[in-house]
C-alpha cells in the first residue's frame, strides 16, 4: 500500500520546493527528499484526467480542468468532456457514491429539473446554458467570500516559524493546538489513510470531523501552500533538527575569541590612524599641486596675451623649475599661506588687465587705462613679496584701515539708526515699499555676485575676483562689460587712494553707453552693497557725486539709472542729505525731464524716498511734487504716482496727523468744485460737462486713501487702551473680508504689520460701535459728517449720462463699506442714503418729475451697487428687491426718465449672481395691475438682455416678452419691439428666434396695428438696428420685403406728418442695409422698389436728402446691369457736398455718422453669406 502513490504528489513536491517557508527552514534542501519514484515521466496530465473522469470525480476533474487551462496547458480530454451537455445528462440519473459526501457544487448538477425542458434540443442547450453560468458566478462569490474568511482566521491563527522551531518534541504534546493546525493535521492524516487504503478508517475519521472538508485544501488555509505527506515530513525532520552539543561548541569558540579581542582592536586602531594619517598628507599634496597647476596656467595665459613680458614671467616661475618633493610642498605650505599665492596670481592678471583694457569711447578709439610700463615692475614686486608673507598681509591690511575703507562704518550706522529720524512705519511697509519701488530681480548671475560684494573684506575680495576673472578673461570687454561689475565695485570698496576709488565709480557709472534694464539693475545692486559696506560719509563723498554729473545725461538710460540710483541709496544716507540733496535732484528730473520713463522712475523713487523722510517742513513740497506727477500727460507716470508715490505719502501724513484734513480734504474739494463748475454751465442733471478722466483720477486717489482712513480710525478709538492681543473670542470680523487693494502698499495687512494686532482693532471697533451708546472720536466723526456727506453731495451733483463716472462711484462707496465693516455700514451708510431716496409726502409726482428727488440722480445706482450689495447678505439682497421695485412703480407713475433705473441695472447685471434677482424685480413688474408699471419693465428687459446667458433669456425673458407683447394697452405692446430686437441680436438659439420672428410678424402683418403709427415707427427703427447684426436669412426674407411694403405704403399716405416720421425712419433703415451684401435678385425685388418710393417722397418731405436716395438707386441699378459702380463713399460725399444747404449742416453730420455706425456695427460674418 505504501508504493501508491497521490496523483497529485508531483504538485506537491514542486509547491514544496517553491514555498516552503512556514513549515521548513529556509537553510534545508530538499534535494534528497524527493522520492526518486515520482517523475513526470511515469504518469502524466491525461491519464490522471482519466482516472478522475472514471471514478465520477467530476469535481475534482473540474478544477484540474480550471488550473490547466488558467496555466496554458488545456487537456483535449476535459474539454471535451465538460463542454458536452450529454455528460451531465447521464450524470443525473447516477446515484452519487454513498461512501462520501457531496460537495455542494455538485449537488447544484443535481438540482437541475431537467424534465421541465421540452424536446427543442436547441433551446434546452440554450436555457441550461444560461442556469450553469448563473449557478457557477453563485459559486464563484461563494469561493471568494470563504477564501477571504479562511485567510483572515487563518493570519490571527498563525504561529511564527521562529517559535515552532525552537519548540522541542516532548514541549509539543504540552501546548494547544491551534484551529489551523488542527485543520492541517487532519487534512494529512485523513491523505495518509487514502494513500494507504485505510478507506474504512478514513470515512470514520471524516465522520468524526464533519465540520472539515477533507477534499480541498482551501478549507484550511489560504496564506500557507499545501504541504507534502507525512510520510515526506517524517524524512525531513532530521534535516531541522540542532543538535545541543553545536551550541556548546560555539560557546567555547567565544572564549577564543575574548583572549585574543582586546589585542586585535589594539592592533586594527593603529592601522586605522597609520591609514587615515596617509590621506590627510596625500589630500594636502594634492591641494597645493592643484593651486600650483591654477598658478602656472594663469602665467600661461598672460604669456599667450603679452609675450613682451616672457622675461618678467619667466624669471618670476624659475623658482618653480626644482622638483620638489611631497614633504617640501607641505612645510612650504605651513610656512607661506594659501591666500598669498592666490593673490599673487591676481596681481599677474591685474597688470595684465591694466596693460589691455582699452575702454572704446563713442568714436571707436581705444585710451589706456593704465601706462603697460608699469607691468614689469608690478610683477617683479609681487615676486618679491611673495618671499615675506606675513609682511604682505600686514601691509594689505594697515593700507585698508588707512585708507578709511571701514573707518567711518560704524559712526554712519549710528546715525542713520539715530531717534531724530525714527519713523512708525511697520517693516512690512518697508519692505512692500522698497519692493514696489525698486524692484531687483535676484535670478541673475552677476547680480547675485554683486549684491555678496557688501559684505566683502580682503578675503571675499580675493575668492569674488576668482570667481569672475573665468569669465572676464575669455571674453571681449566692450561685448560684456557688465562682467566687470563685481570686480571695479570690490575694488572701489576696499581701494586705500581716494582718488582710484573716485576713477573706478566713474568707470562703473561710465561702463555702459546705454545700460538696459537689467544692466542697470545690476549696477544699482552694486551701488547698494557700496553703500552697505562704506557707510554715510564714503556714500556721500563718492558715489553721489557721480550720479550728479549723470542727472543730465543726453541718454535716456543713464538718466534712468540716475533716477533709479536716487531712490535705491535713499536708506543708506543721513536725513539731511534725503530732504535736500536727494529731493532736490528728484524734483529737478521730475520737472525738466522730457522722457515719461525717467519721469516714471523719479516718481518710484520719490516714493521710496518718501517713507524715509523725517522732515516735516518738507510735507507741502513733495505734496506738490505728487500733485505735479497726478497730472502728468502719461499715463505709466500717473499709474506709479497713484500706486506708489500716494500710498508711500498717505502713510507719512497719517504719522503727521494730515490725513484727513489736508490730504483727503483736498482731494474732495476738487471733486466739489468739478461738480459746482459743471452745474453751473448746464440746467440738465443727466449730461453735465464733468471733465470725465480728472474725475476718475481724483476717486481713484480716493479709493487708496480707504485703507489709511480706516486705520486711522481703527488706532485712535477709546478702546484701544484696553486692547488684548490674547483674547480667545471668536474674531467677528474676517480680514479675508478686505475688498482686493489696488497695489501692495495700500493693502491694510501690509500697512499694520501684524494680523493679529489688525484682528484685535477690529474686533474692538466692531464690538465698540455696536452698543447703544457710541463714545465718538474725531477720526470717526470725520469719516461720517464729513467724508460721506460730502460724497454724497458729489453723488448728487453727477450726471448719469457718464456711465464710467457712475461706475466709478459704485465702486468707491462698495470700497468704503466693505472695509470699514458691516456694522458701520448698518448703522451709519445706509441711514443717509435711505433719507435721500425717501419720497415726499406732499407731491411726489411733481418733485420726482422736476428732478428735486435723489431718485433720479446717481443716487439710486450708488446705493443698489455700492451698499446694498457689498455683503450679499440675505436682508440686504431683500432690501435691495424692495428698493428696485419702488423705483420701478414709482418712475413709471410719474413718467420720469428711467436714466437712473437703468444705470443702477447695468451696474447690478455686470455680477451675474444679482440676475435672478433682477428678472424677479422685472417680473413683480409684468404682472403689475398699471400698464405704466408694465411698459416700464419691458424697456428694463432691453438693457439686460446683453448680459444674460441663453438660457435665462429663452426659459425668463422670452415669456415674459411674449405676454407683454399681447397685452391690452398699446404702450406696453410698443414697450417690447426694442427687447425683441435686442434677443435678434444677441442669441442664436433656432426655437427662441422662431417665436421672437412670429411676433414680430404679428406686429407687421397684423390687421390690428395696421393704423398704429407709433408701432410702425418703433417697428422700423428697430429693424434699421438689428439688420445688420441678423441671420442673413431674416434680412433677406422679412425685413427687405417688409421695409419695401412700408415704403409703398408710406407713398400713398396723405397725412404728413405721419409721412415724414416713416420716410426718415426708412432713410435711416436703407442706409443701415446699404452696408450689408443683398444679391441681386432681393435688389430687384425688395431694394429698389422701396427706394424708389422712398425717392419720391424724398423729394416732397425732405428736398435735401432726395440726392442720396437717387445715388444709391443708380448704384443698384449699375450692379444689376453688371456694370462696375462708383465708389458709394465718394458719391455720397459729393451728393451731400453740392446739395446741402449751409442751414442743413445737422442733417449732413447725422446722416454720415449713422452710415459709419452702420458700417462698424455690420456683422461681417454675414455679409458675404449667399441666400439660402
Amino acid at each position: 500500500m505504501a508504493d501508491k502513490l497521490n496523483p497529485f504528489e508531483e504538485d506537491e513536491l514542486i509547491e514544496t520546493q517553491i514555498d516552503s517557508t512556514y513549515f521548513e527552514s529556509p537553510d534545508a534542501s530538499h534535494s534528497d527528499d524527493v522520492p526518486d519514484t515520482i517523475g513526470p515521466t511515469d504518469i502524466s496530465w491525461d491519464a490522471i484526467a482519466l482516472k478522475l473522469l472514471k471514478d465520477n470525480h467530476l469535481l475534482t476533474a473540474l478544477e484540474l480542468h480550471t488550473e490547466l487551462v488558467e496555466s496554458g496547458r488545456e487537456l483535449p480530454r476535459l474539454r471535451d468532456y465538460f463542454s458536452n451537455p450529454g455528460n451531465f445528462e447521464r450524470i443525473k440519473e447516477e446515484s452519487p457514491s454513498p461512501t462520501l459526501p457531496r460537495a455542494p457544487s455538485v449537488q447544484t448538477f443535481d438540482s437541475l429539473d431537467f424534465a421541465r425542458y421540452s424536446d427543442d434540443g436547441e433551446r434546452q442547450v440554450d436555457e441550461r446554458v444560461a442556469v450553469l453560468e448563473f449557478e457557477l458566478r453563485k459559486a464563484q462569490d461563494t469561493i471568494k467570500h470563504l477564501r477571504a474568511t479562511l485567510t483572515k482566521e487563518a493570519e490571527n491563527d498563525l504561529v511564527s516559524p521562529d517559535s515552532s522551531e525552537s519548540v522541542g518534541m516532548a514541549d509539543s504534546h504540552a501546548e494547544n493546538i491551534k484551529p489551523l493546525e488542527h485543520k492541517a493535521l487532519n487534512f494529512l492524516v485523513n491523505e495518509y489513510l487514502l494513500i494507504n487504503n485505510y478507506k474504512l478508517t478514513s470515512v470514520t475519521f471524516a465522520e468524526e470531523n464533519e465540520e472539515q472538508d477533507f477534499e480541498d485544501w482551501d478549507d484550511v488555509g489560504l496564506n500557507i501552500p499545501r504541504p507534502p505527506g507525512l510520510l515526506h515530513l517524517f524524512r525531513d525532520y532530521g534535516n531541522h533538527i540542532m543538535p545541543q552539543k553545536e551550541s556548546q561548541d560555539v560557546g567555547c569558540e567565544a572564549d577564543i575569541e575574548d583572549e585574543h579581542h582586546f589585542e586585535m582592536q589594539q592592533d586594527w586602531m593603529h592601522i586605522k590612524e597609520q591609514l587615515e594619517s596617509k590621506v590627510y598628507e596625500l589630500e594636502d599634496q594634492l591641494q597645493i599641486i592643484g593651486q600650483e597647476n591654477e598658478v602656472l596656467s594663469k602665467q600661461v595665459q598672460i604669456l599667450k596675451i603679452n609675450p613682451r613680458n616672457a622675461h618678467v614671467v619667466h624669471s618670476t616661475s624659475k623658482s618653480h623649475k626644482p622638483k620638489r618633493s611631497a614633504s617640501d610642498n607641505l612645510s612650504e605650505v605651513k610656512d607661506i599661506s594659501s591666500n598669498n599665492l592666490v593673490e599673487q596670481s591676481i596681481e599677474n592678471d591685474w597688470g595684465a588687465f591694466h596693460e589691455h583694457s582699452k575702454p572704446v569711447d563713442e568714436l571707436g578709439h581705444e585710451t589706456s587705462i593704465a601706462d603697460s610700463n608699469d607691468v614689469s615692475p608690478l610683477i617683479n614686486s609681487k615676486a618679491e613679496e611673495r618671499t615675506n608673507a606675513a609682511e604682505l598681509n600686514t601691509d594689505v591690511l594697515d593700507a585698508a584701515g588707512g585708507g578709511g575703507v571701514g573707518e567711518n562704518t560704524e559712526q554712519d550706522q549710528t546715525i542713520i539708526n539715530s531717534p531724530a529720524c525714527e519713523r512708525k512705519l511697520s517693516e512690512s511697509f518697508k519692505s512692500a515699499l522698497q519692493e514696489v519701488a525698486f524692484h531687483i530681480s535676484t535670478n541673475n548671475r552677476i547680480v547675485t555676485e554683486v549684491s555678496k560684494s557688501g559684505h566683502s573684506d580682503i578675503e571675499g575680495l580675493v575668492l569674488m575676483l576668482g570667481r569672475c576673472l573665468p569669465h572676464i578673461v575669455p571674453n571681449v570687454l566692450l561685448a560684456k562689460r557688465e562682467e566687470l561689475i563685481p570686480l571695479i565695485l570690490c575694488t572701489a570698496m576696499l581701494h586705500p587712494d581716494s582718488q582710484e576709488r573716485d576713477h573706478l565709480l566713474n568707470i562703473l557709472f561710465n561702463l555702459i553707453k546705454k545700460p538696459d534694464e537689467e544692466q542697470r539693475q545690476m549696477i544699482l545692486t552694486g551701488c547698494i552693497a557700496f553703500a552697505q559696506h562704506v557707510g554715510q560719509t564714503r556714500l556721500e563723498a563718492e558715489l553721489l557725486p557721480q550720479c550728479w554729473e549723470q542727472i543730465s545725461h543726453k541718454y535716456v538710460e543713464r538718466r534712468l539709472l540716475v533716477a533709479e540710483a536716487c531712490g535705491a541709496l535713499a536708506s543708506y544716507l543721513s536725513y539731511e542729505l534725503r530732504s535736500s540733496l536727494l529731493l532736490s535732484m528728484l524734483k529737478q528730473m521730475l520737472v525738466d525731464d522730457k522722457d515719461e520713463e525717467v519721469r516714471e522712475a523719479v516718481v518710484r523713487s520719490l516714493g521710496f524716498l518718501t517713507g524715509w523722510i523725517c522732515d516735516a517742513d518738507k510735507f507741502s513740497e513733495i505734496y506738490d511734487l505728487l500733485r505735479l506727477a497726478l497730472r502728468d500727460s502719461s499715463e505709466k507716470v500717473v499709474s506709479s504716482a497713484l500706486h506708489v508715490f500716494l500710498p508711500s505719502f498717505a502713510a507719512w501724513a497719517y504719522e503727521l496727523g494730515h490725513l484727513e484734513h489736508q490730504l483727503t480734504h483736498s482731494i474732495l474739494r476738487e471733486l466739489e468744485e468739478m461738480g459746482a463748475l459743471a452745474v453751473q454751465k448746464t440746467t440738465n442733471s443727466t449730461t453735465l460737462p464733468l471733465d470725465e478722466g480728472r474725475f476718475l483720477l481724483l476717486l481713484a486717489q480716493l479709493q487708496e486713501l480707504i485703507p489709511f482712513l480706516f486705520l486711522s480710525v481703527l488706532e485712535n478709538g477709546p478702546y484701544t487702551s484696553h486692547l488684548d492681543l490674547e483674547d480667545s473670542k471668536t474674531p467677528v470680523f474676517d480680514l479675508l473680508q478686505f475688498p482686493e487693494s489696488t497695489s501692495l502698499l495700500s493693502d491694510l495687512r501690509v500697512i499694520v504689520g501684524d494680523d493679529r494686532h489688525l484682528l484685535a482693532l477690529i474686533n474692538k471697533f466692531e464690538e465698540h460701535i455696536g452698543q447703544e451708546w457710541v463714545e465718538p472720536w474725531e477720526q470717526y466723526n470725520w469719516i461720517i459728517n464729513n467724508l460721506i456727506a460730502r460724497l454724497l453731495e458729489v453723488t448728487m451733483g453727477v450726471g448719469l449720462s457718464l456711465q464710467k463716472i457712475v461706475s466709478s462711484l459704485c465702486k468707491y462707496v462698495f470700497r468704503v463699506c466693505r472695509t470699514f465693516g458691516r456694522t458701520f455700514t448698518n448703522i451709519k451708510v445706509k441711514p443717509k442714503f435711505e433719507a435721500l431716496v425717501m419720497l415726499p409726502e406732499e407731491e411726489p409726482d411733481s418733485e420726482v418729475n422736476n428732478g428735486h428727488t435723489a431718485l433720479t440722480t446717481c443716487v439710486v445706482p450708488v446705493y443698489a451697487a455700492g451698499v446694498l450689495i457689498s455683503f450679499n447678505m440675505e436682508d440686504d439682497r431683500k432690501r435691495l428687491a424692495e428698493f428696485l421695485q419702488q423705483v420701478l412703480c414709482t418712475l413709471a407713475f410719474c413718467q420720469a426718465p428711467l436714466d437712473s433705473l437703468k444705470a443702477a441695472f447695468s451696474e447690478l447685471c455686470l455680477d451675474a449672481a444679482n440676475h435672478e434677482l433682477l428678472l424677479n424685480v422685472l417680473w413683480i413688474g409684468v404682472v403689475h395691475p398699471s400698464g405704466h408699471v408694465r411698459a416700464t419693465a419691458a424697456c428694463m428687459f432691453e438693457l439686460m438682455i446683453k448680459h444674460l446667458g441663453d438660457n435665462l433669456i429663452s426659459t425668463r425673458v422670452v415669456p415674459a416678452l411674449v405676454t407683454l407683447a399681447n397685452d391690452p394697452e398699446i404702450s406696453v405692446r410698443l414697450s417690447t419691439i426694442p427687447s425683441l430686437g435686442a434677443i435678434i441680436e444677441q442669441i442664436t438659439i433656432r426655437e427662441v428666434l422662431d417665436r421672437v420672428y412670429m411676433q414680430l410678424q404679428t406686429f407687421f402683418d397684423d390687421p390690428l396695428y395696421r393704423d398704429q403709427h407709433s408701432i410702425h415707427v418703433e417697428l422700423i427703427r428697430t429693424m434699421a438696428r438689428v439688420g445688420p447684426n441678423s441671420e442673413p436669412r431674416f434680412r433677406d426674407e422679412f425685413i427687405l420685403p417688409r421695409l419695401a411694403a412700408m415704403a409703398l405704403a408710406n407713398n400713398h399716405t396723405t397725412n404728413e406728418t405721419k409721412k415724414m416720421d416713416i420716410t426718415l425712419q426708412l432713410f435711416e433703415a436703407y442706409s443701415a442695409m446699404s452696408c450689408c451684401f443683398i444679391n441681386d435678385q432681393l435688389i430687384q425685388e425688395a431694394m429698389l422698389p422701396g427706394l424708389r418710393c422712398l425717392q419720391q417722397d424724398m423729394a416732397v418731405i425732405a428736398p435735401e436728402h432726395e440726392e442720396v436716395v437717387a445715388s444709391m438707386v443708380r448704384e443698384y441699378e449699375c450692379k444689376i446691369e453688371g456694370t462696375r459702380p462708383a465708389d458709394r463713399s465718394s458719391s455720397f460725399t459729393s451728393t451731400l457736398s453740392s446739395q446741402f444747404a449751409p442751414g442743413s449742416e445737422d442733417m449732413k453730420s447725422r446722416v454720415m455718422s449713422r452710415i459709419k455706425d452702420t458700417t462698424s456695427k455690420a456683422n461681417l460674418s454675414n455679409i458675404f453669406t449667399r441666400k439660402k
